[in-house]
Order: structure tokens, then C-alpha cells, then sequence
């Protein structure tokens, strides 16, 4: 729930559009005089990832396609100064340690409280604060870096305040998740951003306590930043990046075999990782119904290098950094719909990526 911008900016407008879609499109099923509402919305997506790199340590499986089909469904209202939302995702588990199935979950079930026009609170299973900014500065939708916070997390509370042209937010998960359900401990993310008219910056921080041993995931930063630019109403200009630095278990001791098919271990010997990516992006319109998208990217990962002690000891044919470029193409046949093909050039994790989804 994002609370009223004094500004509403031209250019937030414009590459807000695909993703706000399900928002703009939703059936209202009630609604009062009272501003009180009810109201539908949701997605259906159909594409996936072709010429797929199983070593790029993305994906579940060596197929040279991953499917990505996806679809979601929620209910958001109003009552009072109270909002609420349920929202069900269907989606497979196409990631490293997912199963590849197609799977049912709940994505989002929270309520939130309105203090005025500037300040919201949200308690509940929702977004982290910086998930809402992380991508900000990048105007592709798959094939580029990825900065990696913690995303929806169960018992989450947010708060989110507009101070002029500036906008603040912050959270405080507890025993937070991975998407393959490892335990990460309690998270603490934020942001900070400047949104002016044809300008616009973020900073986001998040820090993580760590499993403790329950898991591989042990202490974390991360620092992540983007930034979006109008040079005129058809060419925008972005920058996004991050820097993390990760403890990550090098060992672990099975400790209870008492389920066989269950076996419990404690993780330990936790080794510090740093990794860091950043890209350039650009964005053309050329009209409502035909955009061009580009991004020239870079990441490095401690572990992919030979030389530092906390190499995985695989032989990654990119080595100790990747760098790779990506051009796409989006078409919108309607206002509430896109079809979209992005293909890469270098090291990138995949030859590219297509789709098509509607939003209602």
C-alpha cells in the first residue's frame, strides 16, 4: 500500500503502467459513499526462459526451457481508516531448490492503517520495505541484475511516510524466510527516496540475525540504490545496483536422525561472501503500444572466484564476474495486457525470455 505522493511524477506514471495494471484494471464489487470499497483484481501470465544456464545457479533444472507461467488473484478494500488484502499466487517453483511444480500460495493477507495522507502502517504476511524499490532504476523485467532482499515475509511490520518530494519506509520481519522456506532470521529492511519530476533516486538498506545454525544463512547487509531519469517524455534513463556481504555456511553436522526421511543438521562454520551487480538501463515509447527496453549489466560473486577462500571450488566458465546485455521489445495490444520478448547477449543466465500477460 503506498501512501499519497505530494507529487505523482510523469515519469513514475510511465514505467509504473504494466506493473500498476492490476490496480487500475480491478472490478470494484462494493463501494460507498463513504470511500469504502471492495475490490478484485489479478494477473495471468503464460512464458518462460529459453536457452536456460542450469550453472548460472538460477534455475531447478538442466532443461533448456523453464517455464515461467504464472497467476495471481486478491481481493483489496477499504473500511474506515483500515485497509486489507488477500492475494493467492500460482506459480511453479522454477528456482534453484524449487521442485519445478506448479504451486498454490498465499502471497499476501494483511491489514494497514492510515494515520493521514502521509503516514501508513501495515502489519501482516506482505512485501519487505525495500522489495517495493529494489528494481527501481531497472526497466527490464527479467534478464538483469538481481539484487536479492528478502521480499514477502510472514509477521511483517511496515511503515511508510511522504515528506515533500521525499519518501521514507522501513520493516521488521520476524523469522524471516528464503523462497525455498530456510530460515533467515529476523530482517530489518528500509528506503529512503527523492521523487522529483523528471528525477528520481532510492536507497535501500537490509540487515538479517541469520538461522543461528538452522539453516545456511547466517548474518547479512545489503545496500542496494536506483535511480530513473526522463530525459524527454519517450527516452528514460535508469541505474540500479547493490552491494551484500553474506555469511554462508561451510559445513553441517547431521543431528537428530530420529525421521529418517527428515534428517535435522546444524550448519556451522559460517564464512563471510561479498557480492555486488549493478546495470544501466534505458527505456524507449514510441508510442502507447510499443516500447524498446535495454540494459548493459555486471555482477561478481566472492564465491565464483579461484582465488578467494570462500570459492565453491567449481570452475565457472564466466569466471570471478559476468557481464551481459539485454534488448527487449514490449507490445500492449491493450490497455490491460502485454506481450513481451527480451533476448541477451554475453554471460547472461539465459538466451532469452518471453511472455505475455493479462491483468484485470
Amino acid at each position: 500500500m503506498d501512501v499519497k505522493t505530494t507529487h505523482k511524477t510523469a515519469l513514475a506514471v510511465l514505467i509504473s503502467a504494466i506493473f500498476a495494471a492490476p490496480c487500475l484494471q480491478a472490478a470494484t464489487i462494493y463501494q460507498d459513499d463513504n470511500g469504502d470499497y471492495l475490490k478484485l483484481y489479478g494477473e495471468v501470465g503464460v512464458g518462460g526462459h529459453f536457452g536456460a544456464d542450469v550453472d548460472s545457479g538460477e534455475f531447478y533444472s538442466d532443461d533448456s526451457y523453464i517455464d515461467d507461467s504464472f497467476a495471481t488473484m486478491g481481493i483489496k478494500g477499504k473500511n474506515g481508516e483500515i485497509f486489507y488484502r488477500l492475494e493467492l499466487d500460482y506459480e511453479r517453483e522454477n528456482w534453484k531448490g524449487g521442485s519445478g511444480d506448479m504451486t498454490m500460495s498465499i502471497d499476501k493477507m494483511f491489514l494497514g492503517y492510515q494515520l493521514n495522507d502521509y503516514h501508513y502502517f501495515e502489519v501482516g504476511l506482505t512485501d519487505t520495505a525495500f522489495d517495493d524499490y529494489d528494481k527501481w532504476g531497472d526497466f527490464t523485467f527479467d534478464t538483469t541484475v538481481e539484487t536479492g532482499e528478502a521480499g514477502d515475509q510472514d509477521a511483517t511490520v511496515k511503515y511508510e511516510g511522504t515528506y515533500g518530494d521525499f519518501k521514507l519506509g522501513t520493516s521488521y520481519s520476524y523469522n524471516a524466510k528464503s523462497s525455498s522456506g530456510s530460515l533467515l532470521g529476523d530482517v530489518v529492511n528500509g528506503y529512503f527516496g527523492y521523487f522529483g519530476e523528471r528525477f528520481s533516486a532510492v536507497l535501500g538498506l537490509e540487515g538479517r540475525g541469520g538461522s543461528e545454525g538452522e539453516s545456511k544463512y547466517g548474518e547479512q547487509w545489503l545496500a542496494g540504490f536506483g535511480m530513473r531519469f526522463a530525459v524527454t517524455d519517450s527516452v528514460l534513463l535508469g541505474i540500479n545496483g547493490y552491494y551484500e556481504e553474506e555469511d554462508i555456511a561451510d559445513s553441517k553436522t547431521v543431528v537428530d536422525v530420529s525421521d529418517p526421511n527428515n534428517p535435522i543438521s546444524a550448519y556451522n562454520d559460517y564464512q563471510k561472501q561479498k557480492n555486488k551487480g549493478a546495470l544501466v538501463s534505458a527505456k524507449y515509447i514510441f508510442n502507447e503500444k510499443w516500447e524498446m527496453v535495454a540494459s548493459s549489466n555486471y555482477e561478481t560473486y566472492e564465491k565464483w572466484d579461484e582465488t578467494s577462500q570462500q570459492w565453491d571450488t567449481k570452475h565457472h566458465k564466466w569466471g570471478s564476474s559476468r557481464t551481459w546485455g539485454t534488448l527487449g521489445v514490449n507490445f500492449k495490444p491493450t490497455r490491460s495486457s502485454v506481450i513481451a520478448i527480451e533476448g541477451n547477449v554475453g554471460e547472461a543466465s539465459q538466451d532469452a525470455y518471453a511472455y505475455a500477460r493479462v491483468y484485470f
